[in-house]
């Protein structure tokens, strides 16, 4: 019988990372190691991180040869982020200040490759690389409690 691993995110204030599918997550790895992803684990990865994942105001980007740096989003707050394994694109929803909420969505065709971050100031970096050579570039943060909370 095979043994089901349940992705869970890469957060650096844990101090843990992604292993790459052997058993979850790592206690005691460098906050800054970054870890890809497997295909096979990418739709359950980002299930489990939708279902964890707090209130975390996110930048968005996306750079290419041919596009140069594009900011999609900045400080907008993370509402999700899936992957259709169907239609073979990851989506990510966000939801901007002012606006209507999960007013933008990312979308990245025919993703090939992901990598998770944990940064040292507690942020996390999610890079993914599409077919184009495009890469989606998803950098999210906690957002500070209020004071007395």
């Amino acid at each position: 019988m095979s043994r089901v691993v349940r992705p869970r995110p890469v957060r650096a204030t844990c101090g843990r990372a992604w292993n790459g599918g052997a058993g979850g997550l790592l206690p005691g790895v460098m906050s800054t190691t970054t870890q890809q992803i497997p295909r096979e684990a990418w739709r359950q990865y980002f299930d489990t991180l939708a279902k964890v994942l707090p209130t975390v105001e996110a930048t968005v980007e996306v750079v290419g040869r041919d596009l140069g740096d594009q900011f999609v989003a900045e400080r907008a707050l993370l509402t999700g982020i899936s992957y259709d394994h169907k239609d073979d694109v990851l989506v990510i929803g966000l939801d901007t200040p002012g606006g209507l909420p999960e007013d933008v969505e990312h979308l990245v065709y025919h993703p090939q490759r992901v990598m998770v971050t944990g940064l040292q100031d507690g942020s996390t970096v999610i890079d993914v690389e599409d077919a184009e050579g495009h890469q989606t570039i998803v950098r999210y943060a906690e957002v500070p409690a209020l004071p007395g909370e």
